[in-house]
């Protein structure tokens, strides 16, 4: 795995991350989603799901997965294996062991 931003560089990245935070902070505020603008229309629409890289590992430190527990990460959208951390949609880790395999 030679780029460290998973799914694209950092240029496409952060700008869609920033524009579905926005869009998520407009639900969140009363009054503040007047409705998505020029949607694309989805017929025989079924919700399914579908792999994204994550971690997953004995967890230490987590606010809601028992210490030493196995557990799988959110998203992963940045992993640096030299410095042995990872960023997922929802928080860093760090493998202080480095990745397995």
């Amino acid at each position: 795995m030679n780029d460290k931003w998973l799914g694209g560089p950092p240029s496409v990245i952060i700008p869609r991350l920033q524009s579905l935070l926005a869009d998520i902070q407009s639900l969140a505020s009363p009054g503040g989603f007047n409705g998505p603008v020029d949607p694309v229309i989805i017929r025989n629409c079924m919700l399914v799901q579908r792999s994204v890289p994550c971690l997953i590992g004995e967890m230490s430190g987590h606010p809601h997965i028992a210490e030493g527990s196995p557990g799988v990460t959110s998203e992963l959208f940045y992993l640096d294996q030299k410095r042995k951390i990872g960023r997922t949609f929802s928080r860093w880790y760090y493998f202080d062991h480095g990745l397995i395999g």
